[in-house]
């Protein structure tokens, strides 16, 4: 199982690695804590469909509904999301920015059968499954992925999984943000 993970956090940092030698990283937008303007998003040509998303997050992030999802999680650690990102000086749209969008294709968890995107908690990396994630837009419609994409932001951000369950995560992001 060891083994495993180490493999896996070689992996991820392998990806992480490539993305840095191949796309310009730039600041997040607003360390200031107001970040009304989007995200500059990683990597810079990213797929319609998946700008969308993320936009679309960004968007429901600013609701101060939506906010108190950092407040009604705890990190792995015990402390809750947003003291996570008080520390970094960020807001739940502004890590939007912090985030790098990888394509795993049908890797991973996403040979998963219903997985779309997942993250490690802690991880920077978000990792979309290929033409799944953007073919949802079809069946689901844009706030699922957006709904997706806060999602795993919440991982990001040190958020576990099991408990809560991935289902009660996504049910709460949609109470608390929208379907």
């Amino acid at each position: 199982m060891l083994q495993h993970a180490s493999r896996a956090i070689r992996g991820e940092f392998a990806a992480f690695a490539l993305l840095l030698s191949t796309v310009t990283v730039s600041p997040a937008q607003d360390r200031s804590g107001s970040s009304a303007a989007v995200p500059a998003l990683h990597p810079a040509g990213l797929d319609p469909v998946v700008r969308m998303a993320v936009v679309e997050a960004h968007r429901r992030l600013g609701d101060s509904r939506c906010r108190q999802l950092f407040t009604d999680f705890e990190a792995a650690a015990g402390h809750r999301l947003q003291e996570h990102l008080d520390l970094i000086g960020q807001t739940g749209q502004s890590y939007l920015g912090w985030l790098w969008f990888v394509d795993a294709g049908y890797t991973g968890r996403c040979a998963e059968v219903g997985v779309s995107a997942f993250t490690s908690p802690g991880s920077q990396v978000i990792y979309l499954c290929g033409d799944r994630f953007t073919r949802a837009i079809n069946r689901r419609g844009i706030g699922f992925l957006a709904t997706v994409i806060i999602h795993e932001e919440l991982h990001s951000l040190g958020l576990g999984e099991n408990p809560p369950s991935s289902e009660e995560i996504t049910r709460e992001v949609e109470s608390r943000c929208g379907s």
